[in-house]
């Protein structure tokens, strides 16, 4: 559909026409999107607003559609800005759309940067493929290794929260953190080094989130493709920061609260998003300035905390959390050994993310070590659980 009408905005004589054009491709592709992600969430909506019981449909959701519309999207609205020409290889575009590694769960790609690297010749040589398998390597150990680990702890607190200890659960919130920062940037990793593998540079999409000192910066190093997709595609045309300060607050809002809901059809997605909003808002009015470590402390643990509502399964669970780890009335530790392990793991990921950060990028001795370490952590703490990436969800 969006390669047909690449070129029939392309090719449009008139404005008139090219908006005509650009506008029924961006309502097909969000309606497409909207019936199979949304649309039993606002058929339940409605009926408990009004009390009307409509019925749902039961829609099975295809995998990575939010990725791969967001895709294509980007393709035909480029086009319109004369931003790209549209492609006449029809094998190129749907390779652009489809390309395996980032299929399922991004990094989100552009058009006019990966359709020159499917129409030109590639070189695929040794160099290039050692280090793709280095970053796969990293993938795995974060993945495997911590995401899967900590969700052994994480996912039996979150589904029996009444059972267990008020500080179990305030140890998972911390660790989802981490679990969520490994098991989507591991994902990230195997795309990037898979690509790296075919001649394909995929664009980053993580750079050491954690260590951001405000939520400007966290979302420049969290899920860059999607922040930079929002950025281009809905903040600025929105009027960005060019209309005043108080539509400036407005379009931010607006912004997070659609990204909370690209996650998925939910009010926790929703209140998620609407929160990260809420912080921007307040650092751009207040403009606080604080010493590094601190900023990155306060910075986390407010993101940690704002997990909650990405993580719990409904919207009591996320606020029965809260509540439990501000009273903090039981201190009592049954796993002591897992804690002990989960601690470990997450200060190997700072070594990892802090001291040896891109070690895959050169070939060398030190790659080699790095790469044989990460393996043996694999063979010992991995779960081998056949656990699914989180974001494959959305």
């Amino acid at each position: 559909m969006d390669y047909y009408f690449g070129i029939a905005i392309y090719n449009a004589q008139d404005p008139g026409s090219k908006k005509r054009l650009l506008n029924t491709a961006v309502i097909m592709n969000i309606g497409i999107l909207f019936f199979f992600k949304y649309f039993n969430f606002f058929i339940q909506s409605f009926n408990d607003f009004t009390h009307i019981q409509l019925s749902s449909l039961n829609i099975l959701l295809p995998i990575g559609i939010s990725f791969y519309t967001f895709h294509s999207l980007s393709y035909t609205i480029d086009i319109y800005h004369n931003k790209l020409a549209p492609t006449r290889d029809f094998v190129a575009y749907a390779s652009f759309v489809t390309f395996f590694p980032q299929l399922v769960a991004g990094p989100i790609s552009r058009a006019k940067d990966m359709l020159p690297k499917l129409t030109t010749k590639r070189e695929i040589d040794a160099e290039r493929m050692s280090s793709g398998l280095s970053q796969i390597t990293q993938g795995f150990f974060k993945k495997m290794v911590i995401a899967d680990t900590i969700a052994t702890f994480v996912d039996p607190v979150f589904n029996n929260l009444p059972m267990v200890s008020d500080l179990s659960i305030l140890l998972a919130v911390i660790f989802y953190s981490f679990q969520i920062y490994c098991d989507f940037s591991g994902y990230t990793d195997i795309a990037q080094g898979l690509g790296r593998i075919f001649g394909i540079e995929l664009k980053v999409n993580f750079n050491r989130p954690y260590f951001s000192k405000n939520f400007s910066e966290f979302w420049e190093r969290w899920h860059i493709s999607l922040s930079s997709w929002l950025r281009d595609y809905l903040y600025i045309p929105l009027g960005g920061n060019r209309k005043g300060t108080v539509r400036t607050y407005i379009n931010l809002f607006i912004t997070m609260l659609l990204g909370g809901l690209w996650h998925g059809a939910s009010y926790n997605f929703i209140i998620w998003g609407a929160l990260h909003g809420i912080y921007l808002i307040i650092q751009r009015l207040f403009k606080f300035k604080l010493p590094g470590l601190i900023a990155i402390f306060i910075t986390f643990g407010i993101t940690t905390l704002t997990w909650i509502f990405f993580r719990a399964q409904t919207l009591h669970d996320a606020m029965y959390i809260l509540q439990r780890i501000f009273t903090l009335h039981n201190k009592q530790l049954t796993s002591v050994f897992t804690v002990i392990k989960l601690f470990y793991l997450t200060g190997t990921l700072l070594v990892l993310d802090l001291l040896i950060v891109n070690y895959f990028e050169k070939v060398n001795r030190k790659a080699l070590i790095i790469n044989i370490v990460l393996l043996v952590h694999i063979l010992l703490f991995s779960t081998f659980s056949g656990n699914s990436f989180i974001y494959f969800q959305f």
